[in-house]
């Protein structure tokens, strides 16, 4: 009879120890677990720093105030005055390229500054990237041409688009080319001229003229906002890069035929390897062509 009283008492010492144990070892877990809950930094909500803003206050705070208000001589970077004067990249970068740091210009790298006129044209709620490129076929040389600062949009809605697919104008073509080669802009009214007084390309347009790259209608109109034809760009990069117009391979296109005002052009272009034909032996020199395909062409001359 006692044998059955001892086996119970080691039950239910054996029961007694493993619940201590149990309850010391969870104690010990909820005790690591409240430790790293207050040791655990807390998660950021702070806003990410744009690389632009940084550059900017590291290098541009001497001759600029926080705020955006001018100092000086210096204009404010965040005001309406400044969006009507400097609201387009090209003339914001050549302002700020110029300008800032007050003290050394110039001592900033180009990708530097192109941060700091992102982040400032930012502040002026003004978009810097294209947002309807993503994907295209022709995402890389429009990108590289925007980097030079040759080519420009349209903002619509608070949004930057180049319209890839959509027809390029005279006036566009030939201000992206003078841009992209950085010729010396003419001083010229181009009172020469009926219908290009408007235009906000009118000095590119004069200065490719004066270049002899390009040229008007008999009537004195150069019609700016007409679409320029594959064969009319044939003969503006012919003459731009001074491409051998009488060379002596010919090529062949069903649609150009013998005596074409453009064929030798044409010619020239194709064999300079700048345009292509199609798969169907035709050219087609009349055809409008889209604002991607002009920056292929044009990435192709201004590599």
């Amino acid at each position: 009879m006692r044998f059955p009283a001892l086996r119970s008492r080691k039950w239910l010492l054996t029961s007694t120890i493993s619940f201590v144990v149990f309850s010391a070892i969870t104690c010990l877990y909820a005790q690591e677990q409240a430790s790293s809950a207050q040791t655990a930094p807390a998660p950021s909500t702070a806003a990410a720093v744009s690389p632009g803003e940084e550059l900017y206050k590291q290098n541009c705070m001497a001759c600029h105030a926080a705020d955006g208000t001018g100092i000086g001589r210096n204009p404010a970077l965040v005001s309406d005055r400044f969006k009507k004067r400097y609201g387009a990249y090209d003339k914001a970068f050549a302002f700020i390229s110029d300008k800032m740091p007050e003290n050394a210009p110039g001592s900033l790298r180009e990708e530097e500054y192109e941060a700091i006129v992102k982040y400032v044209l930012s502040l002026n709620g003004i978009p810097t990237d294209f947002s309807d490129i993503a994907g295209h076929w022709a995402e890389g040389a429009i990108t590289a041409l925007q980097r030079k600062q040759a080519v420009d949009g349209y903002t619509v809605n608070g949004s930057l688009l180049f319209k890839p697919d959509q027809p390029i104008t005279r006036a566009e073509f030939v201000a992206y080319l003078v841009k992209a080669k950085q010729l010396f802009l003419s001083n010229d009214s181009g009172s020469a001229w009926k219908d290009i007084g408007k235009s906000k390309y009118k000095t590119y347009i004069v200065t490719a003229v004066e270049y002899g790259i390009v040229d008007g209608y008999p009537d004195s109109t150069f019609r700016p906002d007409k679409p320029i034809s594959r064969a009319e760009i044939a003969a503006i990069v012919t003459r731009s890069e001074v491409l051998d117009a009488e060379g002596s391979t010919a090529l062949s296109f069903r649609d150009v035929p013998s005596g074409h005002w453009a064929g030798s052009v044409i010619q020239a272009a194709v064999r300079a390897e700048l345009f292509n034909g199609y798969e169907d032996g035709t050219f087609r020199p009349d055809q409008s062509i889209s604002r991607a395909e002009a920056a292929a062409v044009l990435n192709r001359i201004v590599p």
